[in-house]
């Protein structure tokens, strides 16, 4: 999860706490342990949280004592653990009792299986401003999950002074420096076959990255130079450290910037972000002068000039403005190579000219004459990109000369003798609907659309219906919500609940006992926002509750909605059921599938926890999760898997296949005879997960870059993938084996899922 989702949920979580604020409630009068306690074990996890903070509040040793008792032998439930964490926060600066109660904290960050436990837990310790920042480096040089050592370490930062400086230059040093003054500083003592092994902090990129953001701040200019000239292949940690270093120097306007950024951008081993930055800071410097320049390599061979250097030039260019540079750039909107097309569009966006807009529009007219090959090809594939590209220009550009052409295509599309590409016609619906008003005309086509053969149409028709807010589509979208393509209820499900009008609600709770995982949760959360009531899963009770107060029903307000909202959160957290994961990441989908690179470098192990001890291949860690998730999937789970490395292959040749001991146990002995090697192939594996129709859930796991298949550029697989799932909106939940991987990063991001790294 990136930083601002986390924020975001972190906030809610954090409103969630106080139900007591939320009902004006007081709390009772604070009072001794042995009474609070008793009072509390009654009704265990259903007690008043505020008898929690009330123990808190008392700040003893032996109030420490029973929260911690509390939370390992009492509670069950997320909500009132996250409420002792929470009031063991209180104990900051209490002499006895303050490093036990923050040495809990550090084990609940690090040790806990729920998210939300680890999140509070470090969260608190970050308030503790007398021990917080102690405990926190501690958590950074621990084995705690990456995430968890990430957030300790920004908090760190959040909270430096001088006197951190130590620190800081310590989580720079890369593994090999440290191992090396390890060796250094210590004589080889006899061995002990009793002592316990020495445990082993491996370094992390971004660790490394945050410190040295703030090391350099007071580094030598000529060290910095060092550090941004320094280039090792083999040191992919580096990378990194070359960008932040320029960076630190552009900050300070020192007169050699401009010819490091020369020597930066004229290398061609160099990584395509770090050009991008060293292209950004000449065009700066050297404006309209440069602009030739940036043109020519921008479009220049994508072998060569790789897709985040490429886009980098386009948007600098795209700052600049220049005249001269802005006219050829017109010139190449629909001429030349498919790549320099590619780029031209990204160097205009935001130009306004009539005679782009005219070139963009021949352009696409041209392209959708043809219709969609007999066979996939890798050219069509490139060229449908291009024209997705100049549907996305031609939406932004507001201009509305290009309705009247578009709508045109949008007749094409209903002739049924013509041919036309699905997602190519996705793109002029998202295109027109940034152009036009919602008139009538267009209107009456979507109407038609949304009764489309073509999911990619129909979805895409029916989404903008929704959006225009207009009740008189309750009852189309009503209908749409029987239809057998889930991704087109989840479209239609969307627009009833945007209506807000009892019919919706109706609507979705008529649907209910026919959906199941994923979408059911996912109707169950409109109705929850569009009602208020507190029925999650439960069919019956909605269905009970619709028949006894479906008349005269109106939907709730925002204000109302805001409170319960805080509410129902408590109460999800109070639940003390299981839910199926994979790597920590719940599934609440009925329709899945696991993606597992089993490529060569997949047979690399693991870190160890310990010195001198070798961890677990990747694989086989990948392997045993896969096979205890399998075993923990709900009896109405549907799931497939695929593997890839050179090539891509599957356990079921299509769709996913139904639970049940059989499936299971022929999944499990699939999962045990796979083997690592070769290539990683990425791209193919996702493009075969969105042939399946029935998928709503994506598990990636992998441990590198792409190196096969028909895209290996993460920034093209991005794009590809995000304009697949745009009438899709399939889930897309990611986990890095054994180091950062941007790419894996962006597919969860931009499908709404989770991204975690295992090293």
């Amino acid at each position: 999860m990136n930083l601002r989702a986390f924020v975001a949920v972190l906030s809610l979580c954090v409103f969630a706490l106080a139900p007591g604020l939320l009902s004006g409630a007081r709390p009772a009068a604070p009072q001794d342990v042995a009474t609070l306690v008793a009072e509390i074990k009654k009704t265990r996890d259903d007690a008043d949280p505020q008898l929690v903070q009330q123990l808190g509040n008392l700040r003893t040793r032996d109030a420490m004592s029973a929260l911690i008792e509390l939370y390992d032998s009492v509670f069950g439930s997320i909500y009132m653990r996250r409420e002792v964490v929470k009031a063991l926060g209180n104990f900051d600066g209490v002499a006895d009792a303050e490093q036990p109660a923050l040495q809990k904290l550090t084990d609940v960050a690090t040790g806990a299986q729920e998210f939300e436990l680890r999140t509070m837990a470090i969260e608190t310790i970050g308030t503790c401003r007398n021990l917080g920042k102690h405990f926190l480096k501690l958590i950074v040089e621990s084995n705690a999950d990456d995430d968890i050592r990430e957030r300790a370490m920004q908090m760190v930062v959040g909270m430096a002074g001088a006197e951190d400086q130590e620190f800081f230059e310590r989580q720079f040093k890369s593994d090999a420096a440290k191992d090396k003054e390890k060796d250094k500083d210590k004589k080889a003592p006899k061995k002990d076959k009793t002592a316990e092994p020495e445990k082993r902090i491996v370094s992390l990129r971004s660790i490394r990255e945050l410190a040295f953001a703030q090391v350099a701040r007071g580094m030598a200019l000529e060290k910095l130079y060092e550090f941004a000239r320094e280039k090792d292949p083999n040191d992919v940690e580096g990378w990194s450290v070359r960008r932040l270093a320029l960076l630190e120097i552009e900050s300070r306007k020192d007169k050699g910037l401009y010819d490091l950024a020369k020597t930066i951008y004229a290398d061609n081993t160099e990584r395509g972000v770090t050009r991008g930055e060293a292209a950004r800071i000449l065009a700066e410097a050297d404006g309209a002068k440069i602009a030739a320049k940036l043109l020519e390599d921008g479009r220049g061979n994508p072998d060569v000039t790789p897709a985040a250097m490429s886009r980098a030039i386009a948007d600098a260019l795209a700052r600049m403005r220049d005249e001269a540079t802005d006219k050829k750039l017109v010139g190449m909107v629909g001429k030349g190579k498919l790549h320099e097309q590619r780029f031209a569009l990204r160097a205009l966006r935001g130009y306004r000219d009539p005679k782009l807009v005219e070139r963009l529009i021949k352009y696409v007219e041209g392209a959708t004459k043809k219709g969609p090959p007999e066979k996939n090809n890798l050219e069509y594939n490139e060229q449908r990109d291009l024209v997705l590209d100049t549907l996305e220009v031609l939406g932004e550009s507001k201009d509305k000369t290009a309705q009247a052409a578009l709508l045109a295509m949008i007749d094409v599309a209903q002739d049924p003798k013509k041919s036309v590409d699905a997602l190519i016609m996705a793109g002029v619906i998202q295109a027109l609907g940034q152009l036009t008003d919602m008139g009538a005309d267009w209107r009456t086509r979507l109407e038609a659309l949304a009764a489309d053969k073509r999911s990619e149409i129909r979805n895409g028709a029916l989404l903008a219906l929704g959006k225009s807010g207009d009740k008189k589509y309750v009852a189309l979208l009503a209908s749409a919500l029987n239809h057998a393509d889930w991704s087109t209820r989840y479209a239609a499900l969307d627009g009833l609940e945007a209506s807000r009008t009892p019919e919706a609600v109706g609507a979705l709770v008529a649907r209910l006992d026919q959906e199941t995982g994923l979408m059911l949760a996912r109707f169950t959360d409109a109705l929850f926002r569009l009602s208020g009531k507190p029925f999650r899963n439960s069919v019956p009770a909605w269905k009970n509750w619709w028949e006894k107060e479906g008349k005269g029903f109106q939907p709730i307000s925002a204000a109302d909605l805001s409170k319960l909202q805080a509410e129902e959160e408590v109460r999800r957290l109070k639940q003390i059921t299981k839910t199926p994961t994979f790597f920590g990441v719940r599934i609440l989908s009925h329709r899945v599938i696991f993606i597992l690179d089993v490529s060569g470098s997949m047979s690399e192990t693991l870190r160890s926890e310990y010195v001198g001890k070798t961890g677990k291949p990747r694989i086989d860690v990948a392997k045993q999760e896969l096979a205890t998730c399998i075993d923990s999937l709900e009896p109405q789970s549907l799931f497939n898997i695929i593997v890839f490395s050179s090539d891509v292959s599957h356990w079921l040749d299509g769709g996913v296949a139904s639970f049940s001991k059989t499936t299971k146990d022929e999944a499990k002995k699939f999962v045990g005879a796979l083997g690592a090697g070769g290539a990683t192939n990425l791209y193919d594996s996702l493009k075969q997960a969105f042939s399946d129709p029935d998928v709503d859930t994506i598990f990636v796991l992998s441990d590198g870059e792409p190196t096969a298949g028909e895209i290996t550029d993460p920034n093209l697989i991005r794009d590809r993938v995000h304009q697949w799932n745009k009438t899709r909106r399939i889930v897309i939940h990611t986990i890095a084996v054994g180091g950062s991987f941007q790419v894996l990063e962006w597919l969860a991001a931009d499908s709404g899922g989770t991204h975690k790294k295992i090293q």
